[in-house]
């Protein structure tokens, strides 16, 4: 997800690469590579990164953590079932700090 002054508009989507895309995510590194250049060339500051858990908390889990590579970027994690009382939550992944953000949706 990218755009300008904190503001998202343009998503990127990418395949998942990961052994057991089931319970976890990576990005294809032929998708991040291309993402990235769209996102220089379009002059657009990378803003965020996005995966789902299917089936469980939407909440960063140790390998999510583990595995947040981009400091700058807010990470989104989906929570599709029906009873989720968040379906998206958003969070900044900072040497192994976990801190939600708040999300606005603008028209």
């Amino acid at each position: 997800m990218a755009g300008r002054s904190g503001v998202i508009s343009a998503n990127y989507p990418a395949e998942n690469a990961a052994a057991n895309p089931a319970s976890s995510y990576e990005i294809a590194p032929r998708d991040l590579f291309r993402i990235m250049r769209e996102i220089r060339a379009a002059k657009f500051e990378l803003l965020g990164i996005y995966h789902s858990h299917p089936a469980g908390d939407n909440f960063p889990s140790p390998r999510d953590i583990e595995r947040a590579f981009y400091a700058d970027a807010a990470y989104f994690i989906l929570a599709p079932q029906p009873d989720a009382p968040k379906s998206v939550r958003a969070f900044s992944i900072c040497d192994g700090k976990v801190t939600e953000l708040e999300i606005q949706a603008l028209d």
